[in-house]
């Protein structure tokens, strides 16, 4: 799959029927949401849960991919892909991202 020219760097993440850049998460999104993350399970059923995860990686993609909704980052999540796509949102020292652009790729591959 082709993936999409970007802004901001970040981790290519194939998902089912494309592969985006997911940047970090920026500190003014991070700050929006901060308090959301304060106390919360990391239990896929929890709707406080779920909806911080949709938000989190919305934030991210919107940096690379000013158009794209909540709508389309929520069908884009699954349980199968939900920990390494938060993962890579939070690549907050960006190792994540380094490895990938050393060769060593990711755990999504």
């Amino acid at each position: 799959m082709k993936t999409k020219p970007t802004k901001v760097k970040g981790i290519p993440f194939e998902f089912s029927d494309c592969t985006l850049i997911i940047p970090p998460i920026s500190l003014g999104a991070m700050e929006q949401l901060q308090d959301r993350f304060v106390g919360t399970k990391e239990d896929p059923t929890d709707p406080k849960y779920i909806g911080t995860v949709v938000d989190t990686v919305h934030a991210a993609l919107k940096r690379n991919y000013p158009d794209m909704t909540r709508e389309e980052v929520a069908d884009l999540i699954d349980l199968e892909n939900m920990q390494e796509v938060v993962a890579c949102a939070m690549d907050v020292a960006g190792l994540k991202r380094k490895a990938f652009e050393a060769g060593q790729g990711g755990d999504h591959d």
